[in-house]
């Protein structure tokens, strides 16, 4: 990072812990190192399983993935807010901190300290959920400030750019081969609403990449017409939502304003990270990580059981994942999700198989097999129970159930 820009950074971010009574700091992601001053709190912890220079590197380029403010923890369990420094050149430099905290209810993170740790951390600033939501936004606000760079244009833009450009030109390449005999790909689509409907950011994003792909090509990569395509896009995105569980008034109050930004757009570029957005912002809608007081564990979890759905997964080992006690992981998640971890295996587990269902070639031992179910009974069992249906009869229908 820039002297120049370190500089005005830790001024900014010095103004707002002032205010806040939260310590703040700077770090560097290309030298690796702290540039404000120490956080003493984070130099006498005797946590085994901390390195806080690792810890607040990956908050940091999580927020420069999310729009550039990110909230998490430490393996302690006390709460960070981050905010991503960006160049003129869009790249990641650095990033301000701000913890750490405690947030909410924070009886169950101080009984996992040692006795010594925890006459430290309950003299540390504590803060509603709320609070700390704000605490980001400011912090956010005040960072890209200090950088002379919005965060809109940047983060989101240069980490999704690259697998988009290489999704258009797949789609290109495809297109190209296939002439006039190229459809358009409607189980891609089928696809992108089950997932979304199961939260999967990562695979909904990739499935949105390869829809554009196809759209800009098929249409010349005329931006008006493509404009339409997207309106079309955004409604089903719209849907897929609804039926995750969002509130329909505020999807369609959403959408209002949508249609008029898209009209706004110059450029395939911006159109395409513009709705990338929408999309990550249709599922938050459907499960609103903002409401949720341990955000950052609720959603380790998830992500640990959809990358190991197809393997056997014990508490223990999700619990080793974040590190938190068995019994308090069990008990928190239940209490932030409103329904039990076992539970929320078992629907990410029918949720990949029913895409695993679309392909005829593939047998129901398999695909019971592939999803992590002991064997095909159990599966028949859980997907009957989630879907109403047996696989069988959810494949003959291709996925059209009422």
């Amino acid at each position: 990072m820039q002297q120049q820009l370190a500089k005005r950074c830790m001024e900014n971010v010095a103004h707002l812990s002032a205010l806040s009574g939260v310590s703040a700091n700077v770090i560097s992601v290309i030298q690796k190192a702290f540039l404000h001053t120490k956080n003493n709190f984070c130099d006498e912890c005797t946590c085994s399983r901390c390195n806080a220079l690792n810890t607040h590197l990956y908050g940091c380029n999580e927020a420069y993935r999310w729009n550039g403010k990110y909230i998490y923890y430490c393996p302690l369990g006390l709460v960070f807010v981050a905010s991503s420094v960006s160049d003129d050149s869009g790249n990641l430099v650095g990033g301000t901190i701000m913890g750490p905290l405690l947030m909410g209810d924070s009886d169950d993170v101080l009984a996992e300290m040692t006795d010594c740790m925890r006459s430290k951390a309950v003299l540390l600033p504590a803060l509603s959920t709320s609070k700390v939501t704000d605490l980001a936004a400011v912090l956010s606000a005040v960072t890209s400030y200090a950088a002379g760079v919005p965060h809109s244009r940047v983060g989101r833009f240069v980490y999704e750019q690259k697998k988009l450009l290489n999704t258009i030109y797949s789609a290109q390449e495809k297109f190209l081969n296939d002439g006039e005999n190229s459809k358009y790909p409607i189980e891609t689509e089928k696809k992108l609403h089950t997932l979304i409907c199961s939260h999967d950011k990562s695979g909904a994003q990739e499935l949105l990449n390869e829809l554009l792909g196809h759209i800009y090509c098929t249409n010349n990569f005329d931006l008006a017409t493509i404009k339409t395509r997207v309106v079309e896009l955004v409604v089903i995105l719209s849907r897929a939502t609804i039926d995750a569980g969002a509130d329909i008034r505020e999807v369609f109050m959403s959408n209002t304003n949508y249609l008029n930004e898209i009209e706004q757009f110059s450029s395939l570029e911006e159109l395409s990270v513009w709705l990338n957005c929408i999309m990550h912002r249709f599922i938050a809608y459907s499960f609103d990580f903002t409401q949720v007081k341990h955000s950052n564990v609720v959603y380790k979890v998830m992500e640990y059981v959809k990358a190991n759905y197809s393997k056997k997964i014990s508490l223990d080992d999700i619990a080793r994942h974040v590190y938190l006690s068995r019994s308090y992981l069990s008990s928190m998640f239940k209490e932030e999700t409103g329904e039990s971890l076992f539970s929320y295996i078992n629907k990410v587990r029918v949720e990949k198989s029913k895409l695993y269902l679309l392909d005829d070639a593939i047998s129901l031992v398999d695909i019971s097999s592939l999803c992590g179910f002991e064997d095909q009974s159990y599966f028949t069992k859980v997907f009957k129970k989630y879907t109403g249906v047996s696989p069988k009869k959810y494949r003959d229908s291709r996925g059209n159930i009422a």
